[in-house]
């Protein structure tokens, strides 16, 4: 990136071009002969001009530091001469002579490194400086005379007509982008901060007030006018009704009254009374191109390896497979290229979801709908960052749309020219190729869908998006449920009924529903229509259907939030509670937890916070109490981890079990790796699921009565592993980086009067600020997206010893601490079973030192877990209000321990226990037993009594603590949490929590930005 030079001269070369007939390349005539663009000709030449004036400038520097001697030594002299005081005024006796001299000396150019030159400067040698009395030699110092210039011919000016002629206005504009002065970095550093910060315009003005003397800020008015030309990022602004009944596009286009409402389009002067901000994405996928790091990270989906048998990301679903093999055919016709065949070919997911932007106000209660896109070519753990998420637009409220392909229409045809392919530059090829985007997925909870799919959804007769099963009608529910089997005549208990075959639906496909929508469109009559319709449960085309890669149903998969986290799992709980919505017993069985027990559930949960590392989870409510507090990560901790310890021996044995087997589907969802075959069984393991959920001895029953607990959330679950097989892992399109958006959509709208204005400012900067980030690599280093993410570097409250390069030691640090006798006997014991067994107890003890480095916390690299020891922890402090000092540790034992006469075998085994503290020491060298002089850093642990086993699959518990030894610190291997319950021991028991298997989190934190290699972080104050 260059920066504008204000004070630098103009410089250029003497060289000429002569232009060949070579399309876009020119011969270079510095003598390379190479054939080359004309800026890349212009930076070749120019950096050949700067070197040798440079060099000019170096022996005209010489020359003046020799002409400044020679001046001191006349004042010398003419001090002597005159036998003035060195006090006294002389000026009034300088001469002209010396006036001039003085100033040559001041205004000798400097070289400066960062001047790199302007774009407008016209390409010539620089004015000689003003003459001295002690002239160098003419080859030297250029001449200020207009001889200077005799080597700017004809053909010069030509080049100069040529490279700044009207036609090559874009190409300038271009070398404009390119280009930022220091003013104009601070300033859009600032507005970053002022977006990711939500400060508003006054404080914006205050800070740009306060501080004008150190920098120089512009105002928000000049920065969002050089932001829009330097992104290149300009929204499309259409009209829609003003009770967003549709937009004014496609067929509603020509509408001066909306067709629906009848309310005007336009004021009384000719203005329309709302619109609707779209932002284009093809210029924000283009900037992507000028940033190397970024290319690199889009290369994922080209250099995905095809590994048969495995489900870990959308490119080992079957959707991607076949689209691979397909032609792009764009409004029926072929464009003769292939889906993905290009290496930089994009794919994205469409992710939607309705928000409430203002909440406690039963009056200015508005929702607005946000579309957004997620690049699913960045690796799994970039593209749900938000700086990576691209905003489209905001369907604004305050009600729910009518039409929402009406407002969909601008996004379609971008997808549709962006399927024909763009022309794009790659800054690392340094040329030009055809750029496509190929949106894949749309996810959202299932009324977004619902509009999206325009499918009939929930409570219709045939509500499902993934089959044709038909729903049973409740008559005083008035509304249609969806269980497998219909329910059973009270009055016939023995008979039959008519059920599904949960393993064999009669699964919805592309070519079935066309099919439908073709007998639907043959209609004449508005109400054979939606009878169709209302059979076969679809409520027209959608215009997301003219996207070549989006097919219906394909493209929909279940969004695991919703359905499993927020839905189906609440349902459970208010199950067992009898807070089910129209059921008030459990039936002819016995499912309900005591209110007694419910409290002691909510109880325990609360106060479980106190032994949970903050990595873990957000800080849990009172489920009892606040169950609304929870939202989809509190519900997913709650429901793996917590809920299999406070329920057991509350909940009755079978629907215990039944619950394990919930609890089961969610952790194979949440394996990082899958396999096909694991997720065929887990079809298998769901069908199970729902029928015992039906079953007579569960909830359904097969009861009428009951009939409202077969909600589609129920039925949806047969089609998640459908889903995962075609599409990839539910991670792949879940909507937690939907929600974590959203609330800075309703943290932006402050305004009650016009807040989908905010809200469209907010998102314009947004996309603009993320595609100049894209473009210059200085502002893209120092945008604040969140807290850094150091997996190597340390800060300075931080220490790594080189033999444990794995291992990060943090304050409190004390040096030269003592160490207790019985601390010295375990060390002593640890070194004569791990170092040497030669050397007898005794001899041990002698060699340990008596004092030793003491560290209160430990950090595991490459994203490993923070631990802070017991003697680290004050309760009394805020952060001694979240424990992290238990661990889990492997060690070895004896096999045969128990056995007298056995030979010793040891084994490797997993442990939990408490971490004391850590402490470093160096162990003095031993030349008769061969031991080397070595430090060693060391863990005291005191152990969880007899909680034996690995946590991550069974349940491990301790009533104590047990003996204490010490470890090597790299024994210690994940920080674990930990739940006091009553429910199967009434004096209480302690149940392990290891997170350390390998689940994918659903806590997510800001987004994080790397530092460059050297770069230190702040201090660290926890």
């Amino acid at each position: 990136m260059d920066r504008v030079n204000n004070s630098g001269s103009s410089s250029g070369s003497k060289s000429k071009i002569n232009v060949s007939d070579t399309g876009k390349k020119y011969r270079c005539t510095c003598g390379c002969g190479e054939r080359l663009s004309k800026r890349q000709i212009y930076r070749h030449l120019r950096k050949r001009s700067q070197a040798r004036i440079q060099a000019e400038q170096a022996e005209l520097e010489n020359h003046t530091s020799n002409l400044g001697r020679t001046e001191h030594m006349e004042e010398d002299q003419d001090l002597e001469i005159h036998a003035d005081g060195p006090d006294e005024d002389h000026t009034d006796d300088m001469q002209v002579d010396d006036v001039f001299m003085n100033r040559q000396v001041e205004e000798t150019p400097s070289d400066d490194e960062e001047s790199t030159g302007d774009w407008y400067e016209v390409g010539t040698p620089p004015p000689s400086p003003p003459t001295s009395p002690f002239r160098p030699p003419e080859d030297q110092v250029p001449s200020d005379t207009e001889e200077g210039y005799q080597d700017v011919n004809a053909d010069d000016y030509r080049e100069y007509e040529r490279w700044y002629a009207e036609d090559c206005e874009a190409e300038l504009r271009e070398f404009i982008k390119e280009t930022l002065t220091d003013e104009e970095i601070d300033s859009i550093k600032m507005l970053a901060i002022k977006q990711f910060g939500h400060i508003s315009v006054r404080n914006y003005e205050r800070i740009r007030y306060s501080f004008r003397d150190r920098i120089r800020l512009l105002s928000l008015q000049r920065m969002g006018t050089r932001l829009a030309f330097l992104s290149g990022v300009k929204p499309e602004d259409f009209d829609c009704c003003v009770n967003v009944c549709h937009a004014f596009t496609d067929q509603y286009a020509d509408e001066d009254n909306c067709s629906s409402c009848g309310a005007p389009r336009y004021d009384s002067q000719g203005r329309p009374r709302k619109i609707c901000q779209y932002i284009p994405f093809i210029p924000r996928f283009q900037a992507l191109f000028n940033n190397p790091d970024m290319i690199k990270l889009l290369e994922h989906r080209h250099n995905y390896p095809e590994t048969p048998g495995v489900i870990n990301d959308f490119f080992d679903g079957q959707l991607y497979k076949d689209l691979r093999k397909t032609n792009i055919v764009v409004d029926g016709v072929d464009t003769g290229a292939k889906f993905f065949s290009g290496k930089y070919d994009i794919a994205t997911s469409i992710l939607s979801d309705g928000v409430q932007i203002f909440e406690n106000a039963s009056e200015a209660t508005a929702t607005c709908w946000p579309i957004m896109l997620q690049n699913l070519n960045l690796p799994p753990a970039d593209r749900a960052q938000l700086r990576n998420i691209i905003p489209v637009c905001v369907i604004p409220g305050p009600k729910q749309p009518k039409d929402f392909d009406s407002f969909l229409v601008p996004f379609v045809k971008e997808c549709q020219a962006a399927a024909r392919g763009v022309k794009t530059y790659n800054v690392c090829t340094g040329e030009y190729f055809t750029l496509r985007h190929h949106p894949v997925l749309v996810s959202g909870d299932m009324q977004a869908i619902k509009h999206y799919e325009q499918m009939k959804g929930p409570n219709a007769k045939v509500p499902c998006r993934g089959c044709l099963q038909v729903g049973c009608y409740h008559y005083k529910q008035r509304t249609y449920y969806i269980p497998l089997a219909q329910p059973l005549d009270p009055r016939n208990p023995a008979a039959t009924t008519t059920s599904y075959d949960p393993l064999n639906l009669p699964l919805r496909t592309q070519n079935n529903m066309k099919r439908q929508l073709d007998e639907m469109n043959r209609q004449t009559r508005p109400k054979d229509y939606e009878e169709l319709a209302k059979k076969y449960g679809i409520s027209g085309p959608s215009i997301l259907d003219r996207i070549p890669s989006i097919s219906r149903p394909s493209s929909y998969p279940h969004e695991f939030l919703h359905l499993f986290l927020l839905n189906h799992g609440p349902n459970l709980v208010d199950l067992w509670t009898g807070s089910y919505k129209n059921i008030n017993d459990a039936g002819c069985e016995d499912y309900l937890i005591s209110k007694r027990d419910w409290a002691a559930i909510g109880r325990e949960t609360e106060a479980a916070n106190q032994w949970l590392p903050t990595a873990f989870t957000r800080k849990l409510p009172n489920i009892q109490t606040s169950p609304n507090l929870c939202c989809g990560e509190s519900w997913s901790f709650w429901l793996i981890y917590v809920g299999p310890i406070v329920l057991y021996g509350r909940l009755p044995d079978k629907y215990y079990r039944h619950y394990m087997e919930y609890v089961n589907i969610l952790k194979c969802l949440l394996e990082f790796e899958n396999t096909t075959a694991r997720i065929e069984q887990l079809r298998v393991e769901i069908a199970g699921y729902v029928e015992r959920f039906e079953d007579f001895r569960y909830y359904y029953q097969y009861n009428y009565d009951r009939l409202c607990v077969c909600k589609l959330t129920v039925h949806a679950l047969l089609h998640v592993a459908d889903d995962i097989l075609r599409c990839g892992p539910v991670s792949i399109y879940w909507s937690f980086g939907t929600e974590r958006y959203c609330r800075e959509i309703i943290a932006c709208a402050r305004s009650m009067v016009i807040p989908y204005s905010a809200i469209n400012k907010y998102l314009l900067q947004m996309a603009q600020l993320a595609t100049v980030a894209a473009r210059f690599a200085e502002i893209r280093k120092s945008l604040l997206f969140g807290k850094a993410d150091i997996p190597v570097h340390t800060s300075r409250m931080e220490h790594v010893y080189e033999e444990y390069p794995d291992i990060i030691l943090r304050c409190p640090r004390l040096p030269g601490f003592k160490l207790e006798q019985n601390v010295r006997k375990r060390i002593a014991a640890h070194f004569r079973r791990k170092v040497n067994p030669n050397k007898t107890f005794s001899q041990w003890l002698k060699s340990v030192p008596h004092r030793a480095e003491r560290w209160g916390k430990l950090r595991i690299d490459n994203r490993g877990d923070n631990i802070r020891s017991a003697r680290a922890t004050n309760p009394l402090s805020s952060y001694g209000s979240r424990d992290a000092s238990f661990v889990r540790f492997v060690h070895e034992v004896d096999r045969n321990a128990s056995r007298s006469n056995a030979p010793i075998e040891m084994v490797e085994v997993v442990g939990y226990g408490r971490l004391d503290f850590i402490a470093a020491l160096v162990l003095p060298a031993d030349p008769l037993f061969g031991i080397d002089e070595r430090l060693h850093v060391l863990a005291h642990i005191t152990e969880a009594k007899d909680a034996y086993g690995d946590a991550t699959i069974e349940r491990v518990s301790y009533t104590k603590l047990g003996r204490s030894f010490v470890l090597d610190v790299t024994a210690v291997k994940h920080v674990v949490g930990r739940i006091e319950t009553r429910g199967v021991k009434s004096g209480g028991e302690w149940v392990i929590i290891d997170r350390s298997g390998s689940l994918v989190q659903t806590v997510f934190y800001q987004e994080q930005l790397d530092l460059e290699p050297g770069q230190e972080l702040g201090v660290v104050t926890d």
